[in-house]
């Protein structure tokens, strides 16, 4: 019975390990991506006016965080956040007509998903290995 009980004891601390191994990891990538994500936009701005002031808007931050869990995000703060949306997908024009759009926020998105992918998968990899 002692032999089942030292198993058993044996296979929970070591889950228990990978556990934590694999949630630091994830946690480390949220930074990461959150930077990457954050340059992606700034270098996708494209648009001549006022682009100093509105790249100098963009902001990250922590949302939320817990022993198994982090959230951060990006957002235009400053006041430049009611651009952002008029920006990304053009808007109707007082005298007619559509002002073109300029997308850039889709592109941190884009990134975001797929370097979160590549970046946890790196980790469980890396997790398996020791």
């Amino acid at each position: 019975m002692t032999n089942i009980s030292e198993l058993e004891a044996a296979i929970s601390k070591e889950l228990e390990l990978y556990s934590k191994e694999i949630t630091q990891s994830i946690k480390e990538s949220v930074d990461i991506v959150a930077k990457e994500v954050n340059k992606e936009i700034k270098r996708n701005v494209t648009f001549k006016e006022r682009r100093g002031k509105y790249i100098k808007s963009f902001k990250i931050k922590k949302t939320y965080e817990n022993p198994n869990k982090k959230v951060k995000t990006w957002y235009v703060g400053n006041g430049e956040h009611r651009l952002s949306h008029l920006l990304e997908n053009g808007h109707a024009l007082k005298n007619g007509g559509r002002a073109r759009a300029y997308p850039h926020i889709k592109y941190g998105q884009e990134l975001a998903e797929k370097r979160m992918e590549e970046l946890v998968e790196k980790g469980i990899n890396n997790a398996n290995r020791r």
